[in-house]
């Protein structure tokens, strides 16, 4: 269970209730009913809500076979099945291990994904004057590698069952602390307003895409941002064409083209938004470079000072060791300029990962998909 240590949060679980669900989505007991109320509106939005626009891009990324209520909720819904509270613990209470299913369930033989020690951090982040916020967690895709490197599959009791996560796609998140902050909301007014929505549901897509991948690209987990960018630092960023902030921030982008009742204000909101998500997706080869040329300056202003130390202990030799001082001036000056015109952002479309997931689960049809919620709008 060491291996789960970096997933844990150190909160108190809720009290035990019975779970809600809608449209095909269940909200375990630890979230408030606010908010699963409040998530049932977006999900109903995305659903109903007329299709004028198509934005290609996210048809491309997504591979929909049309982009509209009832597929955009079936794309959701094949990753996205349950949503635990922000209070919900990976404790040992909270997590069940089957012998048998241990001894006949079998793992992919796929290798693992680069960065498979930042689990903790397959998640959704914004950032305000209080620092860098969780948004949202996928935890089901975090365990489901957890449990793949531990060759033992895990179990989570979310209230009345106990769910097995045999895949990504099994589709757990977890409320982040920021999902519903009034200072992240593009409309502070009105929490159930369009745009608010809009933004959550970029969210949910963003999300989704963790339940994606095989073997290297499972999860699709995010990369460290290099020094200098606005998450430097932070698992915020990508290098792949069709991640998560790909995914989340496209789907903004569909969503807002087609609010009938945004405001213009509403909309230039959101369309700063979906340009944070896309200056996630970052130049690998180009960030390296940064990061080469940072120490680099780094190094020479260390010597500068050097220098400028031995002249006041030596003020006899000032003008040589002046000379030296001058030139590695003129060196950092040069790195530090072209340092700035280095751009985070990719010349071109990084190369897209295989989405193809791994594991055991249950794909669900249009069909299938748009009963549960046509059942839920009753």
């Amino acid at each position: 269970m060491k291996l789960l240590a970096a997933l844990t949060l150190a909160v108190s679980m809720a009290p035990a209730f019975a779970n809600v669900e809608f449209g095909g989505v269940t909200f375990h007991s630890s979230v408030e009913q606010k908010q699963i109320d409040i998530l049932k509106n977006d999900l109903r939005y995305v659903y109903q809500n007329p299709v004028l626009k198509v934005d290609n891009d996210f048809l491309a990324a997504t591979k929909m076979q049309a982009v509209d209520g009832k597929n955009m909720h079936n794309w959701l819904l094949n990753r996205v099945r349950y949503i635990v509270g922000q209070s919900y613990e990976l404790k040992e209470e909270n997590i069940e291990i089957s012998i048998r299913r241990a001894l006949f369930f079998k793992f992919p033989e796929t290798p693992m994904p680069e960065g498979f020690e930042l689990l903790s951090r397959v998640n959704d982040e914004g950032e305000d004057d209080g620092g860098v916020k969780t948004v949202m967690t996928n935890i089901g895709g975090a365990l489901y590698l957890v449990g793949k490197k531990a060759k033992v599959p895990f179990g989570l009791k979310l209230d009345n069952e106990t769910v097995y996560v045999t895949s990504a796609r099994t589709g757990v998140l977890q409320v982040g602390e920021g999902l519903f902050l009034k200072r992240f909301m593009i409309n502070k007014d009105n929490e159930k307003a369009s745009s608010n929505s809009i933004s959550r549901l970029g969210t949910l897509f963003h999300e989704a895409r963790h339940s994606d991948g095989n073997g290297k690209s499972t999860g699709f987990l995010h990369k460290v941002c290099p020094d200098g960018h606005p998450y430097g630092g932070y698992a915020a960023c990508e290098i792949v064409g069709n991640g998560s902030y790909t995914i989340g921030g496209l789907a903004e982008r569909q969503l807002l083209q087609n609010c009938t009742d945004c405001s213009q204000t509403e909309l230039s909101g959101l369309a700063v938004k979906v340009l944070d998500s896309f200056d996630r997706v970052i130049d690998l080869a180009a960030a390296q470079k940064r990061a080469v040329m940072l120490a680099q300056v780094e190094q020479y202003k260390s010597l500068i000072q050097t220098y400028e130390n031995i002249i006041t202990i030596l003020p006899e030799r000032r003008a040589d060791y002046q000379r030296e001082i001058n030139a590695l001036k003129e060196m950092v000056a040069q790195l530090e300029k072209e340092i700035a015109n280095l751009s985070y952002s990719p010349s071109k479309k990084p190369a897209d990962f295989d989405a193809t997931p791994e594991g055991k689960f249950s794909e669900m049809t249009v069909k299938q998909s748009s009963k549960l919620m046509e059942k839920s709008l009753k």
